[in-house]
């Protein structure tokens, strides 16, 4: 199922207890296979349990159409598929670790 992804960098998002924000996204290439994924940063700096903060990458998914559209605020966008395949999840997950130096990486 194709999802249209909001190319957004830079903008912080703050919670109750911390922040994110998006500082980096790129594309790499598995197999015959584009994805997009992107590099950010969250905090925990004003919970009552603590403080703590990660450097983690996000894979929204395969690369369908790249930036083919606008939103309707002139962002550019993407269309992309979620990877689901396992053993794919686990080579994008290697590379992306290798090549970023980020503790995690998700897929949505």
């Amino acid at each position: 199922m194709t999802k249209t992804y909001r190319h957004e960098l830079q903008s912080e998002v703050r919670s109750i207890s911390g922040w994110y924000e998006i500082v980096k996204e790129d594309r790499i290439t598995h197999g015959e296979q584009e994805y997009l994924y992107l590099v950010g940063n969250g905090a925990v700096d004003s919970s009552c349990c603590g403080v703590g903060g990660c450097h983690y990458a996000v894979v929204p998914g395969a690369v369908v159409g790249w930036k083919s559209g606008r939103d309707e605020d002139g962002c550019p966008t993407s269309e992309l598929d979620p990877v689901r395949d396992e053993e794919i999840r686990r080579a994008l997950r290697e590379l992306i670790t290798k090549k970023e130096g980020v503790s995690q990486v998700q897929f949505w």
